[in-house]
This record gives structure tokens, C-alpha cells and sequence, in this order.
């Protein structure tokens, strides 16, 4: 048998369903569109046609110092002269504080050598792609100029999606065609840039197929002066699990379950909970037992002078701190005080004082005196207000 939802926890349900709704638009609003590729990407792990595993066992054997890149742009090294960085064909983690570390990395005097569209979002410099409206065909690119790029290569294959331009940049057109260059370098600060439209020329495919090999030999430079990074961080690769995932919706789908499992749990609970008894106030006899408790306890030891001293020093204490005198004073200089500044001349308080004081120092004092000396302490406490009461 269903049970009936009141008012409140309908209202619950729906804010949370239309709070889901939200954040589900807001997550295909946000969310970047896909972005079409005629392959994957060139991996130094993939062995598909389109990876890349082929081109960097081809560099450990011709002796470069190569070696994956998993950790993201900002802990590339800070003296980078010497070092090729990679980029084939990016997919993830595209933002603007990886082209800022990027930036840096070129400026201080490093080589970068990015494929494909999304790869050109992270190199420094205003420049903009031409797109190609059409699924792209194999195609041959003659070489436009001489240059250490196109050394022994003449023409390469690519299929490519897109054409640089880049008015405001110095750069050189090694390769392309009339709809524009697929091949371009320019330096940047101490560091070079260097962009290809398609990954195809260090694919296991293409790595054969034209003079696409030595353009990737040319494009990484002589083996005895350069050290290269084979970038993963950009296919996914993350040093640990949570590092990877907080790049993908994972966390917008986290969030929106934590929502729906909070109102369920709150629904529940208000119907399902456990029924907990109102706060009951203490009774106003508590402290009463307390303190006969207390004074059964010094009457079974006898110990009419520790309460006496207990009451004592806390007059002693009060009074002092109201006169403003020492703790060491004596009761003669109490006196004096409480005669010239309280206006107070009963002798009986001195004699109460001395009484106390001898009483605490023989220790030979029985209950009914220490009840009277008590009763008189408080008389004046009362009656100087030393404890705030009336």
C-alpha cells in the first residue's frame, strides 16, 4: 500500500526534481560538442592505425631521449632548451590555465610540436583555422620552401580538417596547398612553434607513406641535442584515477546523484525516523542534593574546618578583590578597608575575622561554630553585594 506524501515533503521532491533537471541542461550546455575526427588519436600506447607506439619505438631505437609526459603543463620543466614536447591530436583538459603553462614552457626556450585542431588552441600567439566543410580526403602536400623541415622531404600525405592563418604572427609555410598551409612554424619568445594540420605523419600508418618520416625526424630535431616529451596528459592519462576523472562529467554526475540520494534520505527520514522524547528540564532540586550531598560527606569525615576554609577563601577572595588589596593582607588592614572605603564599623566582622582565622590555623573547631561563622560570611557578602547578587 503506497503511503500518502504530505504537503512538505512533496514540495521537497519536486524542488529537488526540477534542481536534477537543471543541472542535467547545464552539464549539455556547458559541455564542449564533440569534436569530429576522422581517426583517434596518436598515443604512444595505441597500436591502431592512427596511434603513435610505432613512432616512439622508432626514436628509442635511433637513440633519442624520449619518454611519456603524463602530468599536466605546468610541471614541464623549467629549463626546457633541448626539449621537444608532443602534442598529437589533444582530446582532453584543453583550458586556459594549460596554454598559459604552455606559453611559458615556449618562452623559456622550448620546442612544441602540436597536431591537429584542438591542439592549436593551446599554442601561444592570436591565430585562427580555416575549417574544411567536407569529410577531408588523403591528399599529397608539396613541400612550399627549403627549410631544415622539409630536409629529403618533398611531399607528404594528410588528410586534413583545417588550414592555419595567423595574420599577426611571423610564421613559415613549409607544406600546403591553395587553400592554405598544413604545415607552419614560428618562434615564440626563446622557444619554437611548430603546427601540422593532421596527426597522419607520426602515425603507424602514416609513417610510411610519402616523405612523412622525415618530416617527423626533421620536426624533432637531431637525437644527440634533444630530449623528448611524448605528451599523454592531454589523451587522459593522469597520474592517478581522481586527477582523470575530474576532467570528464564524472563530477557533474557525482554531484547530481549526491542531490536525488539527499532528498530521498530527507523524505525518508521525516516519515522514518526515529521518534526522539522532548528535552525534559532538570528539576530545580538537582543542585539542592548536590550540595546535601556534599555536606553529608564532610559531615561523615568531620570535616567542619575544610568547609569552613572552603567559605573562607572565598570571602577572603571576593572582599579582597573589591577593596583592591593583596591576598597576603591581614585581617587588621581588612578592617581598616572595610571602615574606610565600605563605610561598615561593626566590630563584630573584626572579631569574625580573627575568629577565622584562628580556627583555621588550630583546626579545632566543631560544626555548630563553623555553621555560625558561614552563616555570617554570607550575611556580608550579601550585604556588600561582593558576588553581584543583591
Amino acid at each position: 500500500m503506497p503511503v500518502p506524501l504530505n504537503a512538505e515533503d512533496r514540495k521537497v521532491l519536486i524542488v529537488s526534481g526540477a534542481i536534477l533537471v537543471l543541472l542535467t541542461v547545464a552539464g549539455f550546455l556547458v559541455s564542449p560538442p564533440p569534436i569530429q575526427r576522422p581517426g583517434g588519436f596518436p598515443s604512444s600506447y595505441s597500436t591502431a592505425s592512427d596511434g603513435g607506439k610505432a613512432a616512439y619505438l622508432l626514436l628509442e631505437q635511433l637513440g633519442y631521449k624520449v619518454e611519456r609526459w603524463d602530468r599536466s603543463p605546468g610541471e614541464l620543466p623549467e629549463h626546457p632548451s633541448g626539449i621537444t614536447l608532443i602534442l598529437g591530436a589533444p582530446s582532453v583538459g584543453i583550458s586556459l590555465e594549460a596554454r598559459e603553462d604552455l606559453d611559458q614552457f615556449i618562452s623559456r626556450g622550448g620546442r612544441v610540436l602540436a597536431t591537429e585542431r584542438l591542439a592549436a588552441d593551446l599554442l601561444p600567439g592570436r591565430h585562427e583555422l580555416t575549417k574544411i566543410p567536407d569529410e577531408p580526403d588523403w591528399k599529397t602536400f608539396p613541400a612550399l620552401l627549403p627549410g631544415p623541415v622539409t630536409r629529403q622531404a618533398p611531399e607528404i600525405t594528410m588528410r586534413p580538417l583545417a588550414r592555419w592563418k595567423a595574420p599577426d604572427i611571423a610564421y613559415l609555410s613549409y607544406y600546403g596547398d591553395g587553400e592554405g598551409p598544413v604545415v607552419v612554424t614560428y618562434p615564440w619568445g626563446n622557444g619554437q612553434v611548430e603546427w601540422w594540420a593532421d596527426s597522419e605523419p607520426l602515425s603507424n600508418s602514416g609513417l610510411s607513406k610519402a616523405s612523412n618520416l622525415e618530416l617527423f625526424l626533421n620536426s624533432v630535431g637531431p637525437p644527440e641535442k634533444t630530449r623528448i616529451l611524448w605528451d599523454e596528459y592531454f589523451h587522459g592519462q593522469r597520474p592517478n584515477l581522481l586527477l582523470y576523472l575530474a576532467k570528464t562529467p564524472a563530477p557533474w554526475f557525482a554531484f547530481q546523484c549526491a542531490v536525488l540520494l539527499a532528498a530521498l534520505l530527507l523524505t525518508f527520514g521525516r516519515r522514518s525516523g526515529p521518534v526522539r522524547p522532548l528535552a525534559i528540564e532538570s528539576s530545580r532540586l538537582s543542585p539542592l542534593e548536590f550540595i546535601e550531598t556534599l555536606g553529608d560527606l564532610y559531615w561523615r569525615k568531620h570535616a567542619a574546618p575544610e568547609a569552613l576554609e572552603i567559605a573562607y577563601r572565598r570571602f577572603r577572595f571576593l572582599l579582597l578583590k573589591r577593596l583592591g588589596f593583596p591576598a597576603s593582607a591581614v585581617p587588621e588592614r581588612i578592617w581598616r578597608g572595610v571602615h574606610d572605603r565600605l563605610g561598615w564599623d561593626d566590630p563584630d566582622f573584626y572579631t569574625l575575622l580573627q575568629k577565622c582565622e584562628r580556627a583555621l590555623r588550630t583546626r579545632s573547631v566543631d560544626e555548630a561554630e563553623v555553621l555560625r561563622f558561614v552563616r555570617e560570611l554570607h550575611y556580608f557578602e550579601h550585604r556588600w553585594r561582593l558576588a553581584g547578587r543583591p
